[in-house]
């Protein structure tokens, strides 16, 4: 499968997205922070969503490249509105993932337009203050500069136990490599989502939201799909993985399967 990176340079942000798929209908993922680029992660991420391939063109897009200082979610859901403007994509169904998916929730809400249907995994309608606490805690490490402890406090809080132990190589080895710069970024971009709510904001959101969370959620706990879908109304769902943690997303053998289906339901 083709994996195909560009820059896509908007009047607010710089933003990387790799595009794959042969499909005709717009599939968009808004990844949750990472301590760096995902264009070297997008084989992977092609790989995982295989099922989609032939029907759908799919956009990970990443975070801006040089977000300013002291932004927030409507400045992330407005650098990727006009990504996707740029990249010419209408009516798309939409994977809001962490942190990806309270920018989703902003930009399904100021541009319906660019969201046909919203997936949101592992995310919140209002951010908590234990999930700031912890989230801040990353990025003042990232501030500082200490990448190993980051990133040690990072795996902890996102994976559950049993998979932590057995893949905790791999997960330290993506983690790997992270330059000042990265760092410096991460850290905007997790201090860009701590005020985050979207209490009042989900009722007026016109697209079907299924909303997934994961019982052993260490950063958003368990109730935080459900409260999605409860605020959010109309047609919105909900589902909770019992025995998984915030990276469900990963730990979870169907959940693109669980994707495919909302999308194609």
């Amino acid at each position: 499968m083709e994996v195909r990176a560009t820059t896509v340079q908007t009047k607010s942000a710089q933003c990387e997205c790799a595009v794959f798929g042969n499909g005709k209908k717009p599939l968009v993922i808004l990844p949750g922070i990472f301590n760096k680029s995902l264009m070297p992660l997008a084989g992977a991420v092609a790989d995982r969503y295989q099922k989609f391939l032939d029907g759908y063109k799919i956009y990970l897009l990443d975070r801006p490249l040089e977000p300013p200082q002291n932004c927030g979610a409507a400045f992330l859901a407005k650098a990727a509105a006009e990504s996707l403007d740029a990249l010419g994509v209408k009516g798309a169904c939409v994977v809001g993932i962490s942190a990806g998916g309270i920018a989703a929730q902003a930009l399904a809400k100021s541009r319906p337009d660019l969201a046909a249907k919203l997936f949101l995994g592992s995310t919140c309608a209002k951010m908590t203050e234990a999930a700031a606490a912890l989230i801040g805690n990353w990025a003042d490490l990232a501030q500082e500069g200490k990448a190993a402890d980051l990133n040690q406090a990072f795996a902890a809080a996102v994976y559950s136990q049993d998979f932590y132990q057995k893949y905790k190589d791999a997960i330290f080895a993506s983690l790997d490599g992270a330059t000042c710069a990265d760092l410096k970024r991460f850290a905007t971009l997790a201090r860009a989502v701590l005020d985050f709510d979207a209490t009042s904001l989900l009722p007026k959101i016109k697209c079907p939201i299924l909303a997934v969370g994961a019982g052993l959620d260490k950063i958003f706990g368990a109730d935080a799909a459900p409260q999605i879908a409860r605020l959010a109304g109309n047609s919105s769902r909900s589902f909770v993985y019992q025995n998984y943690g915030h990276a469900v997303y990963d730990e979870a053998p169907d959940y693109v399967d669980r994707i495919y289906e909302f999308f194609e339901g």
